[in-house]
């Protein structure tokens, strides 16, 4: 090995070896999200989980895990009682009470039984030509524009909010509604669990564009073990390693589609040193 090549995979190394013993143990809340987090019997599973263990091999960071409705999760970050939060969009009041870290990205399709599924182009578009219903989950963040048509489903009687996508569709299932509002790594899991694959279709929507996706770190997290937490995130997108968790979940074609912008964006929005 030449001494160039070593100096700089000491450069890299070094950051995330100094991290290892000096963060202490922290706590992550987690939800129902599909292929991003699921519960497998009493073990908890999906891209999110994997990407901790991912940051717990590399810089030596304990992570333990607590699970939550989705609509009491950031309730529970809000009041301290969490150190991380993971797969979330980042928001105004989100940004208050920690630092947001991307790893990943997403955008939400409108997913519609075959039988009521068209050709629409929008949110707005589906609202005013189809009578179909949808239940969606409280807690998730919604862009203004599509909140605003949620608004609208809502006062025509079409919308209605439950505690976590398992209620949603057992729901469609029953046919007590038509579809939801959520990106491939939630509902391709829960398609699969309901025998509902080839059933629906989900179709991105004009008023939800592709947005970043990461973990909130509390502000109560010392700054040095923060920046262990971006630099190991750094890593693990720079060399691949998220890309292949989410196919491992997804399979190749619609993990293509998710980091189909590639991963600049990404590690721009990462803090660096």
């Amino acid at each position: 090995m030449t001494k160039r090549l070593t100096t700089v995979l000491l450069a890299c190394w070094l950051p995330l070896a100094a991290a290892h013993g000096a963060c202490p143990p922290a706590s992550v809340g987690l939800s129902d999200l599909g292929y991003s987090a699921f519960r497998d019997g009493a073990s908890f599973r999906g891209s999110t989980v994997d990407v901790l263990a991912e940051m717990r091999k590399r810089s030596g960071c304990q992570f333990h895990i607590r699970w939550y409705p989705h609509g009491r999760l950031y309730a529970q970050f809000f009041n301290n009682e969490l150190d991380l939060t993971g797969a979330s969009l980042r928001t105004p009041e989100r940004d208050r009470y920690g630092v947001w870290l991307p790893y990943t990205s997403t955008q939400f399709e409108l997913l519609l039984l075959n039988k009521h599924a068209g050709k629409f182009r929008s949110l707005a578009d589906f609202v005013e030509h189809s009578k179909a219903r949808l239940n969606v989950t409280r807690g998730i963040s919604y862009s203004t524009a599509t909140a605003a048509q949620m608004d609208r489903l809502q006062k025509l009687g079409r919308l209605e909010y439950v505690n976590d996508y398992g209620v949603v569709f057992r729901k469609i299932q029953a046919g007590r509604a038509e579809g939801t509002l959520a990106p491939p790594a939630i509902h391709v899991l829960h398609q699969r669990a309901f025998g509902m694959m080839g059933k629906m279709t989900g179709t991105p929507f004009a008023e939800s564009p592709r947005a970043l996706v990461g973990m909130y770190v509390s502000n109560k997290v010392p700054p040095k073990v923060l920046q262990a937490y971006a630099d190991t995130l750094r890593a693990i997108v720079a060399d691949g390693t998220v890309q292949r968790i989410y196919a491992r979940y997804l399979g190749e074609d619609i993990t293509r589609q998710i980091f189909s912008n590639g991963t600049h964006d990404i590690l721009d929005a990462l803090p660096a040193h």
